[in-house]
């Protein structure tokens, strides 16, 4: 993309500023208003702009003023920690991969990762193997009735998402929601929990024949 005036770049910074603060773009009046330009030196401003795709612009809608799909994207998305198959708490804790989820912002915080499930223990809750799982990392005793990702033996590298059910006396239940699994009775004080589910993102992958 070509470079930009001074001023370019602070009716960008204006228009980025205001899509941040209202989820929307402002109108040309707008702009004229907060750099005192008319009508028609806003339309030529913008329309530079967009001439140096920097941004991009609908048909005839007011508020139509857009960024580029890439850089909307990276402006609206943040990356996560991505494990191929449920990771280990110690994995998790270290960040022990290389690759990248690219999330919604409202939930790409500091505490979020996502694995690629495999396991079949929520698959009567509609989670699959393949299905990515994302999750937040456990802050103290999880609550009843949250899938958590879960470790329920001596070897840690084994977790596997549960619904968590507390039943008293410092025990609680890992509940699979798969009929052909049984209930794994757990002390609370022994249970390895690595994170919370919090959403999952599935991609549909249609038949390309019938053969």
């Amino acid at each position: 993309m070509k470079d930009l005036t001074e001023r370019q770049k602070e009716i960008l910074s204006f228009v980025s500023s205001y899509i941040l603060e209202n989820g929307k773009s402002p109108t040309l009046r707008e702009i004229g208003e907060s750099f005192g330009f008319s009508h028609n030196a806003a339309r030529d401003a913008v329309l530079a702009l967009v001439k140096k795709g920097y941004l991009e612009k609908g048909a005839n809608e007011i508020r139509s003023l857009s960024f580029p799909l890439d850089e909307r994207l990276e402006r609206e998305n943040a990356p996560i920690p991505f494990f191929g198959k449920e990771p280990s708490l110690k994995s998790i804790e270290e960040n022990n991969t290389e690759e990248v989820l690219y999330v919604p912002r409202r939930i790409a915080d500091s505490n979020a990762f996502a694995f690629r499930v495999t396991s079949e223990s929520m698959r009567n809750a509609g989670i699959l193997p393949g299905d990515i799982a994302i999750l937040r990392k456990a802050d103290g005793m999880p609550r009843n009735d949250e899938i958590i990702l879960a470790s329920y033996s001596d070897d840690e590298e084994k977790m596997e998402l549960r619904r968590f059910h507390p039943i008293g006396n410092g025990y609680a239940e890992l509940i699979p929601d798969n009929d052909t699994m049984g209930i794994i009775k757990v002390m609370q004080s022994n249970l390895i929990t690595a994170g919370v589910l919090t959403h999952i993102r599935r991609s549909y992958e249609p038949h390309t024949s019938w053969t």
